[in-house]
């Protein structure tokens, strides 16, 4: 009897502490964590000027994280981001847009992501082909596309329009990081207030009933995929705009950081709660990961081998968060 009364007081601890797992995404703990080693390390990381630069630099990661979310969440991906991040590359520094007004140089560019979506979409939604096979094969034809109309080397520099977007501020705060916060809090209030938001959550829980029940899946589907490739067009005019020059090699690992950043953000397929919080923290997570390394002298391959761990240990916690709410 006295043993039961002595460890009694332990179970509401344990959980209080498994319900504050599953509210907070993993991300969020990332973010305590770095916090934490960067005061005792390396304080200076912490200043507003070096806060706000890795912010600047997490915000077209953000965009491709959250198309990719997006997409998770209703148990589909797109492996093509890193091609629509090198096309946006393409268009608004190469000469095809450069004699265009800024409306045009930026939307085209938006136009052209919605578009890649699109055909995504229809393939997938419509004529039910692996998500897989069609974004990669996307990914590797945009790829090809802008290695064959810029004969493998750099364009040129990129439309002062763009480079506002990528590197200017407002009132000391850099326009990229205005614009990436700004649409996530759209994109918040969208998935949790709209009925495509609701339509997400259903086909992400149980597509096979919500195709009995005569929920639009197809549609909700094609949506996802346009709306995926807008977002990933977003971050890479943000992502052009902020290197201030064309690439040929952009793009490369924003499909690997997307998934990886959905999964810190607490998103599993067809699951995951309060996901647009935990894809912005994942987004900026992984910036002062890597600005946290190279201030340490971390070498590259210790830094891959560090930020790999990371990403397996969010997606155990991530699994047993789920789990647990099941």
């Amino acid at each position: 009897m006295m043993a039961m009364t002595e460890t009694a007081p332990a179970a509401p601890r344990q959980i209080r502490l498994v319900g504050l797992m599953q509210i907070c995404p993993p991300s969020i703990w990332l973010v305590a964590g770095l916090i934490a080693v960067s005061l005792a390390l390396v304080p200076t990381l912490l200043s507003s000027h070096f806060q706000w630069v890795i912010l600047r630099q997490a915000a077209p990661v953000g965009f491709a994280i959250c198309a990719q979310l997006l997409l998770m969440r209703c148990n589909s991906i797109d492996l093509s981001l890193g091609g629509i991040f090198l096309l946006t590359n393409y268009l608004t520094t190469s000469s095809l847009l450069s004699q265009m007004n800024t409306v045009t140089v930026v939307a085209a560019p938006l136009l052209a992501g919605m578009l890649v979506g699109g055909v995504n979409g229809y393939f997938i939604a419509v004529r039910r082909a692996s998500s897989v096979v069609v974004t990669l094969a996307m990914g590797t034809i945009l790829t090809g596309l802008v290695l064959y109309l810029s004969s493998g080397n750099p364009p040129g520099s990129a439309h002062a329009a763009v480079v506002w977007l990528g590197r200017d501020r407002v009132a000391g705060v850099p326009v990229a990081v205005v614009v990436w916060l700004g649409v996530m809090v759209v994109m918040a209030l969208c998935l949790r207030w709209l009925v495509y938001g609701r339509m997400v959550r259903a086909i992400g829980a149980n597509p096979t009933a919500a195709l009995i029940s005569g929920l639009p899946v197809a549609r909700t589907y094609f949506a996802s995929h346009v709306l995926a490739g807008l977002l990933a067009a977003i971050g890479g005019l943000l992502q052009a705009g902020y290197i201030g020059m064309g690439s040929v090699r952009l793009g490369f690992d924003v499909v690997m950081v997307s998934i990886a950043g959905a999964i810190l953000g607490g998103v599993t397929f067809g699951g995951g709660r309060r996901s647009i919080v935990g894809a912005v923290a994942a987004a900026y997570a992984l910036m002062f990961l890597i600005n946290l390394m190279t201030a340490l002298r971390f070498a590259e391959p210790s830094k891959l081998i560090l930020q790999g761990l990371v990403i397996a240990v969010a997606a155990i916690i991530a699994n047993l968060s789920s789990r647990n709410r099941g």
